[in-house]
């Protein structure tokens, strides 16, 4: 499928607080990647009363519509789909809003219920994650859901008006807030969620939960960039609402990390998100990069097979779709990697994870060559950094992209990580990028002539046994560098028999 054959949708997600387009262009069924983001200031529910948003919010929220309706035309999209959430679920006017975005900016604009809207936010949580029974909280300006989880299913689902804008208004009036304002918000809190026994991981998606994710890693100096995927303490996040509550609105603004539109609101989301973990009894939650907008776009994408059903693989197939790897030539390579771990597992003491591991390296391997031939292994390891992998830890991200990097053959500096690896971590990157090598090399050439390929490990000598249908003098040569590194690593000798 060529770039030009891609399906584009557009989603544009009209919040409380914010209003955000996403453009996605479909890479698979199974993957999309981000090609456009705006995000607008619109603070659509400030000031709601009785009778309907506030004149100035009102026209800024049009204003913001017709930006981003703009933008996303540009690209043509198949698909242009405008959602509003709490701000206009609660405004008696909203009727109003929604006549004049058509004449205005001619689209049409669906006022998600809460259920809708915390099925949206589910959606777009699960498939970037491994989540399969746990919780889920989608803080946005307006509202809060608190999601449950069953088996990839969205079993149930509690909303409340509880959102970081309305929340601020409503309980945290001073500046700084009292204490008895904190109080009553976290009053507010429990008198919506029951105490329960969490049973599995909470996760949390939202601009506030990102915004409070990046000042825990500033405090951290945390070696990653990446949100996703970012486990924050409940300690962590207490703390953090004490100062932020404790702060005026001048030292807020002075704090590391935090967002210029966030500095008034962003103390009522920490109190409620700490308020929310105690409730459940949990000591983290994970952040997820992906929420309402991504799971309106999935909806699109895939209709009512929205849920993917393999979140890891259709992660790694997408970035190397949006880098030019050719998925389909990578798979000899994935299948001599995965011979030669079995075949060597006795040797290198290495489990299913690590063998998964590595079959995912495979795929990925070639990514760098997109980018620059000579420097392919730097920006392989770059690319897997900073790409949109999704349903892997941060510790595993690092250690696949130092086995990508490892498997060219130059070592990985895993230095900068080590608050990140267990034990043993240096070690496994340092076998299955061996190993990797080696299969590399077993497939040379493209397509490779090689029919068979069987290592064999007796007594101290590993046997690396190639067929093929003609000579295979450029994998044996290929394989000479590759085939002594894994030697030294496993500790035995290694020879290369070749039958053409």
């Amino acid at each position: 499928m060529s770039l030009a054959d891609r399906r584009i949708v557009a989603v544009i997600d009209l919040g409380s607080n914010s209003a955000r387009l996403l453009v996605a262009r479909a890479l698979s069924p199974t993957a999309f990647e981000v090609v456009d983001e705006e995000r607008f200031d619109a603070r659509l529910g400030e000031g709601w009363s009785r009778e309907g948003l506030a004149p100035a919010a009102f026209e800024r929220g049009l204003r913001a519509l017709r930006v981003m309706v703009q933008v996303a035309r540009s690209f043509g999209p198949s698909d242009l789909l405008v959602v509003g959430t709490e701000a206009l679920r609660r405004a008696s006017d909203a009727d109003d809003f929604v006549d004049r975005a058509w004449r205005e900016a001619g689209v049409r604009v669906r006022v998600l219920s809460g259920e809708e809207e915390a099925y949206a936010g589910f959606l777009g949580v699960v498939n970037s994650t491994l989540l399969t029974t746990g919780h889920v909280i989608d803080l946005g300006g307006g509202s809060l859901e608190l999601m449950r989880v069953e088996g990839r299913r969205l079993a149930s689902v509690q909303s409340a008006p509880l959102g970081a804008l309305y929340a601020t208004e409503r309980y945290l009036g001073s500046n700084p807030p009292t204490p008895r304002e904190v109080r009553a918000l976290r009053k507010a809190v429990r008198g919506v969620f029951d105490r329960q026994a969490a049973a599995g991981p909470l996760f949390a998606t939202g601009g506030a939960v990102r915004n409070l994710a990046r000042m825990v890693r500033l405090r951290r100096s945390y070696p990653l960039r990446r949100l996703h995927g970012l486990e924050l303490t409940r300690r962590e996040i207490h703390r953090l609402a004490g100062s932020l509550v404790s702060a005026d609105r001048e030292d807020r603004r002075r704090m590391p990390g935090i967002g210029s539109t966030r500095v008034d609101t962003l103390p009522a989301a920490a109190v409620v998100i700490d308020e929310v973990m105690d409730r459940l009894g949990v000591e983290s939650l994970t952040v997820s990069g992906q929420g309402l907008r991504e799971g309106v776009a999935w909806q699109a994408l895939r209709g009512f097979a929205a849920t993917i059903p393999d979140v890891r693989g259709a992660s790694i197939a997408g970035l190397a779709l949006a880098n030019g790897v050719d998925e389909l030539a990578a798979e000899p390579v994935v299948t001599a990697a995965g011979v030669l771990f079995e075949a060597t597992r006795t040797l290198h003491g290495l489990g299913d994870a690590e063998g998964e591991l590595l079959r995912h390296g495979a795929r990925l391997a070639g990514i760098g060559m997109h980018v620059d031939y000579y420097h392919r292994d730097r920006h392989a390891e770059y690319l897997i950094h900073s790409g949109d992998l999704r349903g892997f830890t941060h510790r595993e991200i690092v250690l696949l992209a130092g086995l990508a990097k490892g498997s060219a053959g130059g070592p990985a500096d895993l230095t900068p990580y080590r608050t990140l690896l267990g034990d043993g971590d240096a070690r496994r990157v340092t076998v299955l990028a061996a190993i990797l090598g080696a299969a590399r090399a077993v497939n040379r050439r493209r397509p490779s002539p090689v029919l068979g390929f069987v290592p064999v490990a007796e007594g101290g000598t590993l046997r690396l046994l190639l067929r093929g249908r003609d000579s295979l003098d450029a994998e044996a040569h290929a394989l000479d560098s590759p085939a002594r590194r894994l030697g030294s690593v496993l500790g035995l000798g290694v020879e290369v028999q070749v039958t053409a």
